[in-house]
Order: C-alpha cells, then structure tokens, then sequence
C-alpha cells in the first residue's frame, strides 16, 4: 500500500516538533502561525520572531506553486530570513522561484510514516527589506506609540494610517525600526481579535 501523500497539516506539525522546539521553548521567542503581511494581503505559514524576523512556508505534496511568486515577493519586504519545506514532487520548479537567499528543505515520508526533512540549503540574510512594508506589521496604537515616543505632536497622530506609516519611516533608521516592530509583535496579548485596521 502505498504511503499516505503529506498534508500541510503533516509538515507544519513535524517542523514544530523537530525545527521549531528550541524557538518555542525560548521566552523571548514568538512563534505564530499564518501571521499576514501588508495588511492580510498574503500570510506566512509560520514566523518566528527573536532578534530577527523568520517566515516559513510549506508546500505540500497537494500544493501547488502557483502563489509562492508572490509569496516570495512579500516575505522578500519584510523578513530577515525566509525558509520553503517543500514536497520533493515540487523541489526542482521551487528552485526556480526562490531567491538565493531563501533557506530550502525537503519534506519526506520516513521508513517509520513520520516526517523526515533534509536541507537542500541554508537561510542567508535578506538585504531587500522594505521599511514601508515592515512598519505596516504594526497596529495604529503601535505606531501612534512610537510616535509619540519620537517628539510627533498628538494633533499629528489623528493623521491616516498610511501617512503614520510613512512618518514613522522617515524618523526611524531600518534597524531601529524592524527592532520597534519585533518588540510590538512579541508585546500583543492577542493575535486573532484583531484590532481593527483603521
């Protein structure tokens, strides 16, 4: 009989309990799954947040490759450091799509039916991230807290989000932003009530 194809469900579970144990294990570490980029316009499967900003994709055996482009061209805005878990059906077209920054490892069935995964290759560092993209991550309190922090008058914190943003932007160098927004994510006591995005 042959064995049973592996589901996204199958990987995601494996990579917690084999790739991801040491990172949920630490206090200062947040682990989440489907956290959205640019305002839900895309997700990433799992991130993780510690000094840098992580996302894992997984693509099954029944997945297809028809939305990594964009995936990639997202996570490529806003994480330090992307990995793809791919079926070894898709190894081979994945290539082709990610950058040569992207860490990438095979998902396989083991002798024993769980899951084995092999590195194809290592994660290196992203140098594209785009600051505009990364401060969307934050909620408007957040960055109305940030701010506020940075002298910005309150009358100027009634402004649209998206002008925030851009304040934010230009006040903050890229490393003490992306620092601002790792600590705003590891601060939220909640994830899926939402704050609305007004």
């Amino acid at each position: 009989m042959a064995p049973r194809p592996l589901r996204d469900s199958d990987v995601r579970q494996a990579a917690y309990r084999r790739l991801l144990k040491h990172a949920q294990a630490c206090p200062d570490t947040l682990v989440i799954d489907e956290l959205g980029l640019d305002h839900g316009s895309c997700r990433i499967d799992i991130a993780v947040i510690n000094g840098h900003i992580r996302g894992v994709e997984i693509k099954a055996e029944a997945d297809t490759l028809e939305r990594l482009p964009r995936q990639v061209a997202a996570y490529g805005e806003v994480v330090d450091k992307a990995l793809l878990i791919v079926d070894s059906k898709h190894l081979a077209s994945a290539m082709t799509i990610v950058p040569n920054w992207w860490g990438v490892m095979v998902a396989e069935r083991g002798t024993t039916q769980g899951v084995r995964f092999r590195r194809v290759r290592p994660e290196r560092a992203n140098k594209g991230i785009d600051p505009l993209v990364l401060a969307r991550l934050l909620w408007r309190p957040e960055v109305q807290a940030l701010l506020r922090d940075l002298g910005v008058l309150e009358r100027d914190l009634r402004a649209p989000r998206e002008e925030l943003y851009q304040r934010l932007v230009s006040l903050m160098p890229l490393r003490k932003l992306s620092s601002a927004v790792r600590t705003a994510l590891k601060s939220r006591t909640t994830w899926r009530d939402q704050q609305p995005l007004s």
